[in-house]
């Protein structure tokens, strides 16, 4: 009889709702970014088709995480918590790729040019161990005398030390998008509060990363109920970076996407799990 490791897995009715719902929100995220491509393709401006080019695969790349998500999700398990890691992921993929969006072209280019100079300056990497040096190189170098690789150069700098793609910090995104985008701003505010510092105890492999989803420090624990919350926060996580992406996608690009239709199912979608004594103040998210 074969043996394997196993997590146990539970099916819950709102489990398989929420399921559901951001199976429904994937599709629809990926035909918004099909006809975002296609916008590119009849677009004559070269930089505004650079601008579609690098935001329509940032969205791609969000979308290859939430079916990850999804794949992990697909039963209630402990696997919730790799779950809850990629919802960080997909935060971000749509943080960034609205900050770039709203910055257009010039942006964009950075963007594309922080690829190449991340390529170039980690083809060769060396590392001391035990007295002995570790050197790893790529087969396939681009020459520094590359004109994309002396732009990217020039941009970030050739000295010791690698430079980020965008000065800004996270919080300065997050400012960026409010001032252009007040409601956009807050979901994704609402999305960092949420899940940022949760993720990160997770991501560095900390006793309390686990703790949270085991229930540790609980002498009684209820694990469907402590597994169900915390789906809930992957929902809520990734409903909401979609409705403040749905808007800023909607604001710089004309692609004949219904984006408020895609912000208004994020909405009801979570709409429901609001307190009545709460809907007052969060009025303003559902109108």
């Amino acid at each position: 009889m074969s043996q394997q490791v196993f997590v146990e897995e539970f099916e819950t009715a709102q489990h398989s709702e929420e399921h559901r719902v951001l199976l429904e929100l994937a599709l629809m995220l990926h035909r918004a970014n099909v006809s975002l491509i296609l916008t590119a393709s009849s677009e004559g401006d070269v930089e505004q088709k650079l601008l579609v080019r690098v935001v329509s695969t940032h969205l791609l790349s969000g979308i290859n995480t939430l079916v990850s998500v999804l794949s992990l999700t697909d039963k209630l398990s402990l696997k919730v918590k790799e779950a809850i890691a990629l919802s960080r992921v997909f935060y971000e993929n749509c943080l960034v790729a609205s900050f770039t969006s709203i910055g257009g072209p010039e942006r964009a280019r950075r963007a594309e040019l922080y690829s190449v100079y991340r390529t170039f300056r980690n083809q060769t990497q060396a590392h001391n161990a035990g007295g002995l040096k570790v050197r790893v190189a790529r087969k396939d170098r681009l020459s520094r005398k590359d004109p994309q690789v002396a732009a990217a150069l020039a941009m970030f700098g050739g000295s010791s030390g690698i430079r980020p793609c965008f000065g800004e910090s996270r919080s300065d995104m997050l400012k960026a998008l409010k001032e252009h985008d007040p409601k956009a701003g807050l979901l994704f505010g609402s999305v960092e509060a949420m899940i940022h510092d949760v993720s990160s105890e997770i991501i560095h492999g900390s006793f309390h990363g686990y703790a949270l989803f085991d229930s540790l420090h609980n002498s009684q624990p209820e694990t469907r109920e402590n597994l169900s919350a915390h789906h809930e926060m992957v929902f809520f996580s990734i409903t909401l970076s979609i409705a403040a992406f749905a808007r800023i996608l909607g604001a710089v690009f004309a692609t004949g996407v219904d984006t408020e239709k895609i912000e208004s199912a994020c909405m009801r979608a979570f709409q429901p799990y609001v307190p009545e004594e709460m809907m007052e103040e969060l009025g303003p998210l559902f109108e």
